[in-house]
């Protein structure tokens, strides 16, 4: 079954993108929404025209990506579409933000994109596609958002650097 996966589909960008993704590529059987909240999955599914999966992850967490990864053992699905979008910043100077919210930045915006990449690549083929959302503040530096724009220019030199190793196998 041609599946799409959307991190981050609770809300924001990742919601619009698993409203929109089938009307652009409709070659998507099902979709497979992960976020932290069921409910809103839930809600975002029944308003959906295709077959959904709903994965409640907490992208923050390692555990996830052991949950992840048995999820896409068991169903095997063939991956056309991979949107990473889950993520989240926060405007404050960088001493007056807790150590936690820092970590927990890069862990949502670079070490889940990271992972979530690495699990699902073996279960795409020629002609599938990833988006890696990452920001304009990947571009420069950006004072009191400094560990959010650290994190997304990760996101843009990583996309850049994995779209030339995928070139062979036909992956964008």
């Amino acid at each position: 079954m041609k599946t799409a996966i959307i991190t981050g589909a609770s809300s924001g960008l990742g919601r619009e993108f698993a409203r929109q993704l089938t009307d652009i590529f409709p070659e998507i059987e099902c979709c497979w929404l992960i976020a932290r909240r069921e409910d809103r999955l839930r809600e975002l599914a029944a308003t959906l025209k295709n077959k959904c999966r709903i994965l409640t992850l907490d992208l923050s967490r390692s555990g996830s990506f052991q949950e992840y990864a048995r999820a896409l053992e068991e169903a095997k699905p063939t991956v056309t579409t991979l949107c990473n979008v889950a993520g989240f910043g926060r405007f404050a100077l960088f001493e007056e933000t807790p150590l936690d919210v820092n970590l927990g930045m890069i862990d949502v915006n670079a070490r889940a994109l990271t992972a979530v990449t690495q699990l699902t690549l073996p279960h795409m083929r020629r002609g599938s596609r990833i988006f890696n959302l990452d920001s304009l503040s990947a571009f420069q530096p950006v004072p009191y958002q400094c560990v959010y724009g650290a994190t997304k220019a990760f996101v843009l030199s990583f996309s850049r650097a994995l779209n030339v190793e995928l070139e062979p196998r036909g992956i964008r």
